[in-house]
């Protein structure tokens, strides 16, 4: 599907529950907040997207969408059967760095992260949600009855719920904590493009490699770093997760030669590095993987602002799960807000904050852990028996259904936040019981080459 192109989708036969009376502003239109939308109209709920972008022309390159997060869009008539379209494949082949091949896995969803937010976008105008380009948002408040943001021109808007989803620098932070915690540096950064693929087959290496395999995904594991290296029928992708010598940037446009990336490599097979070289002008980005440290409260401090996406919780590639996350958080609210109603929903506010917060801790603790594993390999273990390579996510993050969960959960959630009543979570890791934990704390693991070591089943 080229980018270009709307897709006809039959939005006139979704199914849509009665209006909830509830208003909802939505600022930042990526895939939390476009996600969120959706699903939002989908529950009866009034919404307004406020985006600081002019247009939608969005950034990044191969993402995967788990199986938890499609459930609710099942429920978007095509959206799912589009996405599907991709030409990129739903199987990756997992690979030692020198080549040898360990096994397969498998992707629910794969797709370009851009093609991805066309769609979403696309199915939100199609809906007839109103989305108000070039509109900066430089602040957020509440009170009793509603919540607003200031806008760059010292207007104000406001709605029954804001949800902030406007990314990793939020100006939501003040509200919702008082502070806005600094961003940490991951200790890593990932090299990344995606170029037409007749460019990276004019390398005769790498079209020994690539040439006839037709679309295809494969995870490179290596000291120190790994890749994912993707072809479709127009595009070659790679990704390249390496230790941050302190060039990178937080910064999506920003190029840099991509001999900066070949001594990260150097020993693989062959392929890998001439893939690299063969970036157009010899030039990539190379992207500072920022943290923050998980928190347990997004919400403000009248229930009346909630931060989801980024905005709440910042994810590592290797977590696998940072739109997965975000999707989950967009359903999980719009359902909040459904069994509330408009009178109850500063409390469908904390029910949700509440569901939410301990299962996507674990997730980024899960990508730290995954990360560790893929750059600090035993290979005298793994050779002999590669599974635990073949597993990006555990169980218990695939077989969850958000949605399903705030109806099964939101009557013992709200007796527990309004009268103390006792609750468990049971989304989360089986056998682990939760602990708050810091970014500092997982770096001082890796510094010690000390590997962690939880209870509970994280398969």
């Amino acid at each position: 599907m080229g980018e270009n192109v709307a897709p006809e989708f039959d939005v006139a036969s979704m199914p849509r529950y009665p209006p909830s009376g509830v208003s909802v502003l939505v600022v930042g239109g990526g895939i939390a907040g476009l996600g969120f939308a959706i699903e939002a109209y989908r529950k009866g709920h009034e919404v307004k997207i406020i985006e600081r972008r002019p247009d939608f022309h969005d950034y990044g390159d191969l993402i995967a969408i788990q199986e938890s997060a499609l459930h609710s869009p099942s429920h978007w008539p095509g959206f799912l059967e589009t996405c599907r379209n991709s030409p990129f494949p739903g199987t990756g082949h997992v690979h030692k760095y020198d080549g040898t091949f360990l096994g397969t896995l498998k992707f629910p969803l794969s797709l370009a992260r851009s093609t991805f937010h066309n769609l979403l976008h696309n199915y939100t105008e199609k809906l007839g949600i109103e989305i108000k380009l070039s509109t900066l948002v430089t602040d957020y408040f509440e009170t009793d009855e509603h919540a607003g943001i200031v806008l760059e021109d010292g207007s104000k808007l406001t709605a029954d719920i804001v949800v902030a989803a406007d990314g990793i620098g939020s100006k939501s932070w003040n509200l919702v904590s008082g502070y806005k915690e600094k961003a940490i540096s991951s200790g890593f950064a990932l090299f990344r493009t995606t170029y037409p693929v007749e460019r990276a087959l004019e390398n005769p290496i790498v079209a020994e490699r690539y040439k006839e395999l037709g679309e295809r995904a494969e995870l490179y594991i290596g000291p120190g770093a790994h890749m994912i290296a993707a072809k479709s029928e127009k595009d070659m992708v790679f990704m390249l997760t390496h230790k941050d010598n302190g060039s990178a940037e937080e910064e999506w446009t920003k190029e840099t030669p991509v001999e900066n990336a070949l001594p990260y490599v150097e020993g693989w097979a062959p392929h890998v590095s001439e893939l690299i070289k063969a970036a157009p002008n010899g030039k990539a980005v190379d992207f500072k993987l920022m943290w923050r440290n998980p928190r347990e409260k997004w919400a403000s401090p009248n229930a009346r602002v909630i931060q989801i996406g980024d905005a709440a919780h910042t994810f590592l590639p290797t977590s696998a799960s940072g739109a997965t996350m975000a999707l989950e958080d967009a359903f999980s609210l719009a359902a909040c807000l459904q069994l509330s109603g408009k009178s109850n929903a500063p409390l469908a506010v904390r029910i949700h904050n509440h569901l939410r917060a301990e299962r996507v801790a674990c997730a980024q603790r899960m990508g730290f852990k995954t990360r560790e594993l893929y750059h600090n390999t035993d290979w005298s273990v793994m050779d002999k028996d590669p599974a635990r390579l073949l597993r990006m996510v555990g169980s218990w993050v695939i077989s969850h259904d958000p949605e399903k969960y705030v109806y099964d959960n939101y009557g013992n959630c709200a007796n527990h936040i309004v009268a103390g009543a006792p609750f468990k979570n049971t989304n989360a890791v089986p056998g682990y019981t939760y602990k708050p934990w810091t970014v500092q704390e997982l770096l001082a693991y890796a510094d010690r080459g000390e590997s962690i070591a939880d209870e509970g089943d994280w398969s």
